[in-house]
């Protein structure tokens, strides 16, 4: 297969018509493609689209045809990473991950094909898409069916159910095991066990929470309530949220040396939330005796910044999908932690959050939210 990141040049406005009109003159074709239910797109030799029927004009949120034509998929959909290069949709790093370019390729190639990608939409809104791709010439002109499928729905149950599954039961396993050696104990020993059980008891209450939260949010009903708070105090209180969380056994959380104390308003469970969700992935990331660092400084006037630091490289592959819904480097029970942190922060917290990763220095998570509160 050819380098993605090698662009073909588009088809001129008036090739694209002829193009347009040669698939056209198919008798009933558009009653008959009209009729399915699936998005169906003809893209040409340069992967621009010159034939969509109705259920992908509705998906495209568009009215008539001529306002995708000529685009590529990933621009009619509204990727956030065919805006990255002027080439757009076909051209950007990320693309050398995305299941639909990947189909799309190989059908220019001459195979039928099928992948699955998750799209990131301004927002940002995830999906989770299965494409099929199956080449075909008319009048000796190759050209691309695709039929597209919103799997996102599908996707969003299984990882919740996969989440759930993992999660609570191992939280409700340490709790029983726990109720089974209670009989018999010293008093100073019921002393500890009630503490690791009143630990365990506020970890399941608050991975239902997370679940509950996220799912708000995707919705858009998540409602920030603004309130004056300390930063340092914010970092305490993460950190001891998972002291005694399963992903810090054997390992350490430590608050940076450069550690700001910085007054700002915002709302308190929502950015713990979000530096909950960074810190567990960056434990899960560590290996055992390695020490995750958690710290805040005030970039100026108007912006503080919260960073998550720890020893593990993220690969360059891993690293383009970071933020895609249902994508983990941990395995199919993950997934949701880094998407849901960027989902709250720049939906409902007004912030930006990032990420650099180096092999000899570690990544950094960082994210940045206004310190005024908002007139």
């Amino acid at each position: 297969m050819s380098d993605p990141l090698i662009t073909d040049s588009r088809a001129t406005k008036d090739i694209i018509s002829a193009q347009a009109k040669l698939i056209g003159k198919w008798d009933g074709i558009r009653v008959v493609l009209d009729a399915i239910p699936d998005v169906l797109l003809v893209v040409n030799g340069t992967r621009q689209i010159i034939f969509a029927n109705q259920a992908a004009l509705e998906f495209f949120q568009v009215r008539n045809l001529s306002d995708v034509l000529g685009q590529r998929p990933g621009e009619a959909i509204g990727c956030v990473h065919s805006h990255e290069s002027p080439d757009g949709c076909g051209s950007s790093k990320s693309c050398r991950v995305c299941g639909a370019f990947e189909a799309i390729q190989k059908a220019l190639e001459g195979q039928t094909t099928t992948e699955e990608c998750r799209i990131l939409r301004a927002g940002p809104i995830a999906l989770d898409l299965k494409v099929w791709a199956w080449p075909f010439e008319v009048e000796g002109e190759r050209f691309l069916f695709l039929s597209i499928r919103d799997i996102s729905s599908e996707k969003r149950r299984e990882a919740l159910e996969r989440i759930f599954f993992h999660d609570l039961l191992n939280t409700a396993g340490g709790l029983h095991s726990i109720t089974e050696i209670l009989e018999g104990s010293t008093p100073g020993e019921l002393r500890e066990l009630r503490e690791v059980i009143a630990g365990l008891s506020e970890q399941l209450v608050d991975e239902i929470q997370s679940q509950r939260d996220l799912l708000s949010a995707e919705r858009g009903e998540l409602h920030a309530q603004q309130r004056k708070l300390n930063s340092r105090d914010i970092v305490s209180r993460v950190i001891g949220l998972y002291l005694r969380h399963q992903t810090c056994d054997g390992k350490s959380v430590q608050t940076a040396e450069f550690c700001q104390e910085v007054t700002f308003f915002s709302d308190p469970a929502l950015v713990i939330r979000v530096l909950g969700n960074l810190l567990r992935n960056a434990l899960e990331a560590t290996p055992l005796g390695g020490t995750v660092l958690i710290g805040c400084q005030g970039i100026d006037a108007v912006t503080l910044e919260f960073f998550v630091h720890n020893s593990a490289h993220i690969p360059a592959n891993s690293a383009l999908q970071i933020f895609n819904r249902s994508f983990s480097t941990k395995g199919s029970d993950r997934g949701l932690g880094t998407y849901g942190a960027k989902l709250i922060t720049e939906r409902f917290l007004d912030g930006k959050i990032d990420f650099t990763s180096k092999p000899r220095e570690g990544t950094l998570f960082f994210v940045r939210l206004p310190r005024k509160c908002p007139a």
